[in-house]
């Protein structure tokens, strides 16, 4: 009896840290006001661009940095805290800065 109702608690310990939110990624805002939220994960970025859609981009070679890019023409480079993005639709990429997340 006691090793099911350890079993019993022990599900409900993993029960409850799995409704724990998880990583909410790092906020940017860009200089044309773009806002991008980043979640790193191997090997690749989801990108999720003003607060609307998300995109997944895979890691790309780089002599410096991260870069991170989809067939589409979206690019995410990271080099220290700051970020350059751009997308097919774009001319010019957008110089991007984390921020603090509202409390």
């Amino acid at each position: 009896m006691a090793t099911l109702t350890a079993t019993g608690a022990a599900i409900l310990v993993v029960a409850g840290c799995a409704s724990y939110p998880q990583n909410t990624g790092t906020l940017y805002e860009c200089n044309r006001g773009t806002r991008l939220q980043v979640d790193y994960v191997a090997n690749g970025a989801i990108v999720r661009v003003d607060g609307r859609r998300s995109m997944v981009l895979k890691a790309a070679p780089t002599n410096m940095g991260q870069a991170y890019e989809n067939k589409s023409g979206a690019r995410l480079y990271r080099n220290g805290n700051e970020v350059t993005w751009n997308t097919a639709a774009r001319t010019a990429p957008e110089s991007c800065r984390p921020v603090n997340r509202p409390m």
